[in-house]
C-alpha cells in the first residue's frame, strides 16, 4: 500500500514538472515568461470573466512565498495581475509556480513550470576611498541601520496602488553599468551591483519613473543621498548619489516629476544616477522589470 501511495506521488509531481495543470480551465492566465534569469520578475495575468462564482482571494505561490494578485490597472474587474520576482542569489533550476484563487465554493490551483536560469552578468573591479572599502566598525553600524531600515520599507506592502500608467526611465543617457555586475572594490570588498547606472554629470535633473508617495529622502553611507518611492503593491523605485533633494518624505509625485538632482555622494567612482527597483521585499533588475510590468498596458 504504501509503495503505491509513493508511485502516486512520484507521477504526481512529475505530471506537473511537465506540464501546466488546469485544474479549473474557466480562468484565463498567462505569464510573462516561464523561463527566467535570477534577480527578474514574472508577471501573470488572469482574468475571471468566465468564473461562475465570485473570487474573493487570489495569488501565487512559488518558491514558499505567496504573491497577491490585484486588479489590473486600467483593466476590466475582471481582469488581474500579480508581480512575482526572483532573488540574486537563486540558483538554476526547475521549480513550478501555482496560480491559487478561492471562491466561495472551492479552492482552484493551476500549476504552471518555470526554468530559473543563470543570469549573464558581467564583472568588474573598481577603485574607491578607502574608507568606502574598507569599513570601520563605527560605520558598520551605521550600515547595518540603514540596511534594517531599508528592509522595513521594501517589506511594507501599500495596498493602495499609486501609478496608471507604463514606467519609464528616470534618465534618458547612456548605461554605465548594468545591474547584477559582480563587482570587487579596492581588491577586498566584494558584492554585486543592485541596480543600473545611468551616465550623468552632477546637478542634472532626476525624474521619477511613475507615479509613488516618497518614503524616504536621506543620506546613506553607500547610496549617499537617496530618494526611494513607493509605487503601491508591492513596488518600489530607488534614486541614489544624488547632489540635492527635490522631494521630502510624504510627497506625492507624478512621473516624470523632479526628485533630486544627479551627484557623486556614497560610494562611488564618479558623479552618475543609480536605479534600483524592489518589487515584494526583493531587488530586481530595473529594466527587465520595466520591460515586464509595462506589459500591463
Amino acid at each position: 500500500m504504501k509503495k503505491k501511495q509513493k508511485m502516486f506521488k512520484f507521477l504526481w509531481a512529475f505530471f506537473i514538472m511537465i506540464s501546466p495543470v488546469m485544474i479549473d480551465a474557466s480562468v484565463r492566465f498567462s505569464v510573462s515568461n516561464e523561463r527566467i534569469a535570477n534577480a527578474q520578475t514574472m508577471l501573470f495575468k488572469i482574468n475571471t470573466n468566465q468564473v461562475s462564482a465570485k473570487i474573493t482571494k487570489a495569488y501565487v505561490a512559488y518558491l514558499g512565498r505567496r504573491y497577491p494578485f490585484f486588479h489590473a490597472p486600467g483593466k476590466s474587474r475582471e481582469d488581474y495581475y500579480a508581480l512575482v520576482p526572483t532573488k540574486y542569489y537563486q540558483k538554476p533550476k526547475k521549480t513550478n509556480a501555482v496560480i491559487v484563487y478561492i471562491d466561495k465554493k472551492s479552492k482552484h490551483y493551476i500549476s504552471v513550470p518555470i526554468m530559473i536560469e543563470k543570469g549573464k552578468y558581467k564583472s568588474e573591479k573598481l577603485h574607491v576611498k578607502p574608507s568606502r572599502a574598507k569599513i570601520s566598525k563605527k560605520s558598520r553600524i551605521r550600515i547595518q541601520k540603514e540596511a534594517r531600515e531599508a528592509r522595513k520599507i521594501y517589506n511594507t506592502f501599500t495596498q493602495k496602488l499609486y501609478f496608471t500608467a507604463p514606467f519609464v526611465r528616470p534618465l534618458e543617457s547612456k548605461i554605465t553599468s548594468a545591474f547584477g555586475t559582480k563587482r570587487v572594490f579596492n581588491g577586498i570588498l566584494k558584492s554585486y551591483h543592485s541596480g543600473t547606472d545611468f551616465r550623468a554629470k552632477t546637478g542634472t535633473e532626476i525624474t521619477a519613473a511613475n507615479r509613488g508617495r516618497v518614503v524616504l529622502v536621506k543620506k546613506r553611507f553607500f547610496a549617499g543621498n537617496s530618494v526611494i518611492i513607493d509605487h503601491g503593491e508591492g513596488i518600489y523605485t530607488g534614486y541614489y548619489h544624488l547632489s540635492a533633494f527635490k522631494v521630502h518624505v510624504g510627497d506625492m509625485v507624478e512621473q516624470g516629476e523632479v526628485i533630486g538632482l544627479a551627484g557623486a555622494t556614497g560610494r562611488v567612482t564618479g558623479p552618475h544616477l543609480h536605479f534600483a527597483v524592489h518589487v515584494s521585499g526583493t531587488g530586481v533588475d530595473p529594466m527587465q522589470f520595466l520591460e515586464t510590468v509595462n506589459q500591463l498596458f
